[in-house]
């Protein structure tokens, strides 16, 4: 096979997760903005930073997908702590974890709002309310977000914002218009 129709064919396959639309949609059925602490995303302690958020919510409250994408991963543990990844859009892997139970199969695809499973409490965390821990990881690094002043600067090209990734969808699901990040 000739090099440069590789070289062109892996980078049309590359654009391909670029040309997907990407929905947005709250992962715990009810929640606001009021249900976590925006300044939690890359809150920085003990061993290391806090790549997500955590969406509290009522223990067996649906978690849906935030986002359409293939589901890579499932993790339905009876002793807790189940999780699921799914690889979205703009090559983004959209990671929920602190589930109850897990109702998607890996290597299915979901669609934006489908039920993925329930809201349930970290296993080692006993002490802490039930609560989705929700982060987005970007495959290819986001230049822009390289803070080199900051802790784990580099590391963050690699993580999207969940907050700023709702809240943009909060305030478009009104108008009916859905935002690019």
């Amino acid at each position: 096979m000739n090099k440069p129709l590789l070289l062109l064919g892996a980078l049309t396959i590359f654009m391909m997760g670029y040309w997907i639309p990407e929905d947005r949609h709250l992962p715990v059925e009810g929640a606001k903005p009021y249900d976590w602490n925006p300044s939690a995303f890359w809150y920085v302690g003990g061993f290391g930073a806090q790549k997500g958020i955590n969406i509290f919510a009522n223990k067996g409250t649906s978690v849906e997908a935030a986002t359409s994408g293939w589901v890579l991963y499932r993790e339905n543990n009876p002793k807790g702590d189940n999780s699921v990844l799914v690889l979205g859009a703009k090559w983004r892997l959209h990671h929920y974890a602190n589930l109850e139970q897990v109702t998607v199969k890996p290597a299915s695809w979901i669609k934006t709002g489908e039920k993925i499973g329930t809201v349930g409490t970290p296993a080692k965390a006993v002490t802490r309310p039930a609560n989705l821990y929700y982060s987005i990881r970007s495959l290819p690094p986001q230049v822009s977000e390289w803070q080199p002043d900051q802790p784990f600067g580099l590391e963050r090209m690699f993580y999207v914002n969940p907050h700023e990734f709702l809240t943009i969808y909060q305030s478009t699901q009104h108008t009916g218009a859905v935002a690019a990040h």
